[in-house]
C-alpha cells in the first residue's frame, strides 16, 4: 500500500483521451528495453524503429522491492528514459506485460506525487508502482485487475517476546508503530485496547533501529517490504498471521493495480488479459527474484 494522494492533486490535471495503447504525446524518448529511438506516428501512437508500439510506464523508484534505482543493468535492470537504471518487481511485471503485448518498453521515473498526473496528461500510458486500488484514485484513472496483493504483516525481533505471535491479540502489552499516512499505521487502531500504537516514524530504517534499540516491539508493513527488510536484518522476524487472525483490511487497502488513463479501456483490457495468465506462483517467484536482487542499501 503506497502513500495516499490528496484529492486536490488527483483532480489537478485535465484528462486527455488515449487513442491507442501507445498513448499520445508531443515527444518520445529512447525505448528502455531496446535502446531504439521512438517516434510519434501520424495516428498519435508512439513507435520505435522496429515498428512496435511503445508501452510507456511510470515508476517512482522509491519503494523497494517493488522498484529502485541502481548504477548498472545487472540482474535485468532497465535503463529509463531519464538515463538511470531501474529494477524491482514492478520492472519485472512491466517487462512481462510488454513482451506479451509485443510492445517495446519505456520506463520513466516520476516522483510518486506526479504519477497520476503523468497518466492524465498523456506523458505515460500507465504506472506500475505498487499503487493501491482505491475508490478515490479510481475517480481519476482506470485500474487494471490486481497485479499483487500486499498483505499486512508485523516485523519483530526474532528473539523477542512476540516472535511466536499468531494472532493480533498475541501482541497484548506490545508497542507497535509504522509510517504515517499508510494503512499499515491505520490498522494499529485495532489493537489499542490491549497494546500501544506508538508515534509514527518516517522510514523503515528508523523503525528497524527502534526495534533494535528496544524502543518498540515491532512495526507493521506489507509482506514484500518485510522480506526486503530481513535481507539486511536477519535478526528480525516476520509475523504473517498464517493460521491465525491478522488485521482486518479491505481489498482496497491491499490490492495493487496498474492505473491507466480514464477511458482507455483498450489498454486496461489488454493488461488484464496478460495478468489473467500470470499465476500466483509466478507472481510470488517474481517477488522473490526482486527481493534477492535488491541492493542491500535499499
Amino acid at each position: 500500500m503506497r502513500r495516499k494522494l490528496t484529492a486536490a492533486l488527483l483532480t489537478a490535471a485535465m484528462a486527455i483521451s488515449l487513442t491507442a495503447c501507445g498513448g499520445s504525446g508531443d515527444t518520445a524518448s529512447a525505448g528502455a528495453s531496446t535502446g531504439e529511438t521512438a517516434s510519434v506516428t501520424e495516428a498519435g501512437g508512439t513507435t520505435t524503429a522496429s515498428g512496435k508500439e511503445v508501452l510507456r510506464v511510470a515508476m517512482s523508484a522509491d519503494y523497494a522491492p517493488f522498484d529502485w534505482l541502481q548504477e548498472d543493468d545487472s540482474n535485468g535492470a532497465v535503463m529509463t528514459s531519464n538515463g538511470s537504471y531501474m529494477n524491482g518487481y514492478d520492472v519485472l511485471v512491466a517487462k512481462y506485460i510488454a513482451e506479451k503485448l509485443d510492445m517495446d518498453l519505456e520506463i520513466t521515473q516520476i516522483d510518486w506525487d506526479g504519477l497520476i498526473l503523468s497518466i492524465q496528461s498523456g506523458k505515460v500510458d500507465c504506472a506500475i508502482a505498487g499503487m493501491s486500488i482505491t475508490s478515490e484514485r479510481s475517480q481519476s484513472v482506470d485500474f487494471s485487475d490486481p497485479y499483487y496483493n500486499a498483505n499486512i504483516v508485523a516485523v519483530v525481533a526474532a528473539d523477542g517476546p512476540y516472535a511466536d505471535a499468531v494472532n493480533v491479540t498475541d501482541f497484548e502489552g506490545a508497542t507497535l508503530t509504522s509510517t504515517l499516512n499508510t494503512v499499515w499505521y491505520d490498522v494499529l487502531d485495532q489493537i489499542t485496547d490491549y497494546a500501544t500504537k506508538d508515534a509514527a516514524l518516517d522510514t523503515f530504517a528508523s523503525m528497524v533501529a527502534a526495534v533494535h534499540a528496544g524502543k518498540i516491539d515491532g512495526f507493521t508493513c506489507d509482506m514484500p517490504s518485510a522480506k526486503s527488510i530481513l535481507v539486511s536484518n536477519p535478526d528480525l522476524k516476520i509475523i504473517d498471521f498464517e493460521g491465525g487472525t491478522g488485521f482486518e483490511v479491505s481489498n482496497e487497502e491491499t490490492d495493487l493495480g496498474i492505473p491507466c488513463q480514464k477511458g482507455n479501456t483498450e489498454l486496461v483490457d489488454k493488461i488484464n488479459e496478460v495478468l489473467a495468465g500470470l499465476s500466483q506462483e509466478d507472481r510470488d517467484a517474481m517477488m522473490d527474484q526482486a527481493v534477492a536482487s535488491q541492493p542491500v542499501s535499499n
